[in-house]
């Protein structure tokens, strides 16, 4: 039986009672008259009450499933739009090539995402999630902007290759889409963007995502829904204020205490230790 379906065997039996119960009261009326006001108390077609009276003289109250033309090629037009989308699918999921770079600070990736409203505080000030993670040891430096300007996400860079620094980390390459937060999309008007010309004063290759292809900077997109999961949904926050305090402490936890699948369930900061034990670390 459908979901949406409103005339369950149990209703279709009460439709037909009613029915037998009027025609015998009022003989005069006609059946026709019948069917519409049963049509208009239950708010189905007056072709189904038809029906519904119609096998009811058979005894059969169950729900038939429409055989007709037009519902057969809608249903066929699903299957094969369906099976389209898996292809597709299937088709973009082979061609992913997994990779995990061997030493801390080989490459980074950075993204920025919109920070979703907080309740009781006005929706016309936008604020965003701008992600720094480290490919090897998924060592995350976030935080929270007022908006994503070239210039904003400029000192965040400088402020977040200070902080890995800081941990032992020298960041060599970086990996970010296409936005205009992060390059121009002329080459040649490359050296006066703010976010170039900073990764240019730091010593810091930059790469560039696949248009349209976010998969391939899906650590940090991962990272994204991960906040949205495991935070963001499972507290309240009064204001900006507070949860700017709560996203660090969560932050700390993050990078210190959370096992991850991706690393064979170590922390990022226990991938790091082994690392520097194995001395893969670019300094």
């Amino acid at each position: 039986m459908h979901k949406l379906t409103k005339l369950t065997p149990l209703i279709r039996r009460e439709i037909y009672s009613k029915y037998k119960e009027k025609m015998r009261v009022t003989k005069w009326k006609r059946k026709e008259e019948c069917y519409c006001e049963l049509w208009v108390f239950y708010r189905v077609h007056y072709n189904l009450i038809r029906k519904i009276v119609k096998r009811g003289k058979e005894g059969d109250f169950t729900v038939h499933k429409s055989t007709t033309k037009a519902n057969l090629w809608y249903c066929f037009k699903n299957y094969t739009k369906a099976e389209r989308k898996l292809l597709k699918t299937l088709n973009r999921n082979a061609g992913i090539i997994r990779y995990e770079k061997e030493m801390a600070g080989e490459m980074v990736h950075i993204d920025v995402h919109k920070q979703k409203n907080i309740k009781w505080e006005n929706p016309k000030k936008k604020k965003y999630w701008a992600g720094l993670i480290d490919d090897a040891t998924r060592i995350t430096y976030a935080e929270v902007l007022s908006n994503k300007r070239a210039k904003t996400l400029a000192d965040f860079m400088r402020r977040a290759y200070k902080w890995f620094l800081s941990k032992g980390i020298t960041i060599k390459k970086l990996l970010s889409d296409n936005g205009l937060e992060f390059t121009t999309y002329h080459k040649e008007s490359r050296h006066l963007h703010s976010f170039e010309v900073m990764l240019q004063k730091l010593n810091i290759i930059h790469k560039y995502t696949r248009v349209r292809r976010p998969q391939t900077n899906g650590k940090i997109e991962r990272f994204w829904r991960l906040i949205n999961d495991n935070f963001f949904y499972k507290h309240s926050f009064t204001s900006h204020k507070d949860f700017n305090m709560r996203f660090m402490d969560w932050l700390t936890f993050y990078n210190c205490k959370r096992p991850h699948w991706g690393i064979k369930y170590m922390t990022p900061m226990e991938k790091f230790e082994k690392l520097l034990e194995l001395n893969l670390v670019c300094l």
